[in-house]
C-alpha cells in the first residue's frame, strides 16, 4: 500500500485499527460497514449509533454522516471495553448509506472527502467490488470450488486446474450484461444531508 491509494474492501476490513493502518500509510479507505462492529463518534467525540440513523436513509438516494473513528489503545482490556479518553487517535471519516430495493440499508465507510468522491461514486465503486463477490459465488456454486475431492498434492492440483480452466472458458463465453448491484436498481442523484 502506498500514499494516495484507495483501499476498497468488504465489512471485515472496516475496523478501527485497519482504518488507522491505512490512514497511517497516507492511503484512503472505502469499505462496507457493519454498524454493529465499529465504534463511531460524532464530531464532538461523543459516541453515536449509525443504526439509530437508519430511519433517515431515504428509499431512493443516499445519505451521509461525518463521523470520527476512535482508535483503541494498544493493550486490549479483558472485557474489550475501553474509555474514549484512551483513544490513541481519531480518524475523520464519512458513513454513507443507501437502501436496497427490499429496503435494507447498506453502509459504507470512507476516509475520502466529499470533494474526492460523492456518495454516489462511492456506492458505484462498491458495486464494482460486489462483482468480485458474485464471481466467487459463481465459482463455488457452478464449479464446486468449495469442495475438493482430494487433498493430496497432484490430484488436488489437477482437479483445481481443470476447474479454473472451465471457469476461464465460461467467463470468456458468457459476457455479462453489466455489473449487478447489491441495491437491485440504479442509484439516483438524490442526497439527503444529515
Amino acid at each position: 500500500m502506498s500514499a494516495q491509494e484507495v483501499i476498497l474492501g468488504d465489512r471485515a476490513y472496516a475496523t478501527a485499527r485497519g482504518v488507522w493502518a491505512i490512514r497511517s500509510a497516507q492511503a484512503e479507505v472505502v469499505a462496507r460497514l457493519n454498524p454493529h462492529t465499529l465504534r463511531v463518534c460524532d464530531e464532538r467525540r461523543e459516541r453515536t449509533s449509525l443504526r439509530s440513523k437508519e430511519k433517515k436513509v431515504p428509499k431512493v438516494g443516499g445519505i451521509e454522516f461525518n463521523i470520527l473513528i476512535p482508535i483503541p489503545p494498544e493493550k486490549p482490556t479483558k472485557t474489550h471495553k475501553w474509555a474514549l479518553s484512551r483513544a490513541v487517535a481519531w480518524v475523520p471519516a464519512r458513513a454513507v448509506a443507501a437502501r436496497t430495493r427490499e429496503g435494507t440499508v447498506i453502509w459504507l465507510l470512507t476516509t475520502l472527502s466529499a470533494e474526492q468522491a460523492s456518495w454516489r461514486e462511492l456506492m458505484q465503486l462498491y458495486r464494482l467490488r460486489w462483482q468480485i463477490e458474485l464471481f466467487f459465488k459463481r465459482l463455488k456454486s457452478l464449479l464446486h470450488l468449495d469442495a475438493l475431492p482430494s487433498r493430496q498434492g497432484p490430484t488436488a492440483k489437477s482437479w483445481m486446474l481443470a476447474r479454473f480452466l472451465a471457469a476461464a472458458l465460461a467467463q470468456k463465453l458468457v459476457q455479462p450484461a453489466g455489473p449487478l448491484s447489491p441495491w437491485g436498481y440504479e442509484l439516483g442523484e438524490t442526497l439527503v444531508h444529515a
